[in-house]
């Protein structure tokens, strides 16, 4: 696997990072549409950056990931996690995942919730997430579209 690090976001950060989110979700064959819809949800918001734990993974010094979680929420909520398609499974969701879940857990979470696209589960499954509930998120062409809701512990089983 080609060196990556993981780092706390920066602003300059930014617009690699949103890049990186709309790029992901197109990785979905969602159409150019409905992302259009989707984009100020796929726009990371330069205030959360100073109040929401963020980190990026990059390549050769560049975005090639990010990570943000929520803590306003209760319990803290995933509120990002995107990596660049031409990236994925080379363990850099993992990797980010595993920073967001130290640092929940170094603040006193012992879970964290996540509202995942559907093409997403997979893995959060795999992480060992736990499905607690569904919300309706029908697109066109896909009336029966929901998003899983899950919830995800700080620390591995014993």
């Amino acid at each position: 696997m080609p060196a990556h690090r993981i780092r706390q976001a920066d602003p300059a950060d930014l617009p690699q990072m949103n890049q990186v989110a709309f790029k992901s979700k197109a990785h979905w064959a969602y159409t150019a549409r409905q992302l259009e819809a989707w984009r100020e949800d796929l726009t990371t918001q330069a205030d959360t950056l100073a109040s929401h734990p963020t980190f990026v993974a990059e390549m050769s010094g560049t975005v090639v990931g990010f990570v943000q979680l929520n803590p306003r929420a209760a319990p803290w909520r995933l509120e990002s996690l995107w990596v660049l398609p031409e990236c994925m499974g080379l363990g850099l969701g993992k990797a980010l995942l595993a920073r967001a879940l130290d640092i929940a857990r170094a603040a006193g979470q012992t879970d964290i919730a996540i509202d995942a696209d559907p093409n997403a589960l997979g893995f959060y499954l795999s992480r060992g997430a736990r499905r607690l509930a569904d919300v309706a998120a029908p697109i066109d062409g896909q009336p029966q579209r929901v998003r899983p809701q899950l919830l995800l512990a700080t620390l591995p089983p014993a």
